[in-house]
Order: C-alpha cells, then sequence, then structure tokens
C-alpha cells in the first residue's frame, strides 16, 4: 500500500500561510485551549503529537483557506465548490460573471504552459487541477448566483 499524502501537512502550510493574514501564533490563541508549541508540533508531527480532526475546520475559518477541503476532494477524485451567498449592490452577476472568465483563462494558460514544455510533470498537473477547481467554483458560484436571483423573482 502506498503512502497516504497528509491532510496534516496540507493544514500545517496553511496555518504558516493563511490567506486572512492571521499569523499562526494568533490563530492558536483564537482556538480555544491550544497552545501555539502544541499546535505546530502536532502540525509538524512531532512523536507523541497527534493532530485531531476536530480543529479542520476552526483553522479553516480562522486562516480563510478551504486548501484542506480541494485537497481532500483531489485524493477523493472529486472537486470541492463553495457556492456564494447572493448579496451585495451593483452587479453581483456581472462580477461574478468576470470572476469566472479569470479563472478560466488561469486554467487555460496553466494548460498552455504544461503542453508548451512537451511533458507535463507532477507539479503542473497538480497545478492544471487547482486551476480547474478554481474555475469550478467560479462558474458553480455564478450559476447559483443566477438561480438564486431567478428564484427571486419567481
Amino acid at each position: 500500500m502506498s503512502k497516504t499524502p497528509s491532510l496534516t501537512a496540507v493544514v500545517h502550510a496553511v496555518i504558516l500561510n493563511p490567506p486572512s493574514g492571521i499569523d499562526a501564533r494568533t490563530i492558536a490563541s483564537l482556538m480555544e485551549g491550544k497552545n501555539y508549541q502544541t499546535l505546530m508540533s502536532e502540525l509538524s508531527r512531532q512523536q507523541g503529537h497527534k493532530f485531531g480532526a476536530d480543529l479542520v475546520l476552526p483553522i479553516m475559518d480562522l486562516a480563510g483557506s478551504d486548501e484542506p477541503l480541494h485537497f481532500l476532494a483531489r485524493q477523493r477524485g472529486g472537486v470541492f465548490v463553495k457556492l456564494p451567498e447572493a448579496t451585495g449592490d451593483g452587479s453581483p452577476v456581472q462580477l461574478a460573471a468576470l470572476n469566472s472568465v479569470k479563472e478560466f483563462g488561469e486554467l487555460m494558460a496553466q494548460v498552455g504552459a504544461g503542453l508548451a514544455s512537451g511533458d507535463l510533470s507532477r507539479d503542473e498537473c497538480d497545478q492544471i487541477t487547482k486551476e480547474g477547481q478554481e474555475a469550478v467554483t467560479a462558474i458553480m458560484g455564478l450559476l447559483k448566483l443566477v438561480g438564486d436571483m431567478g428564484r427571486a423573482q419567481s
């Protein structure tokens, strides 16, 4: 049996470079009863320390990252799609459409770069998968927004 990829390693990377900008010490202090040193020992898989699955969601919330869910979905051959709330003023459909086009463009740029090299490396395949998931997420968000608006007008 091959070694299973590590969700703990993904969460460790998220807490070290969180999109929210909240540093790891602050994230630990905002989690009830979690000491920074202990949390980092758990995430770095030091002997005698085990990371608990119940901490994944609070870390994701504080770090502002859905990467652990994307990782799990990829490992299971799927895609995680976070659907946005239909809120805001201005033109949310237009903004969602523009975001979808942007994400799809980034996907195609990554595919093009990989094909130009003549051989796709594992890293290039992983990056294409990541960009593809972001494009699907943006498109599904647009479709949900349009659907919500249509139902509101009924």
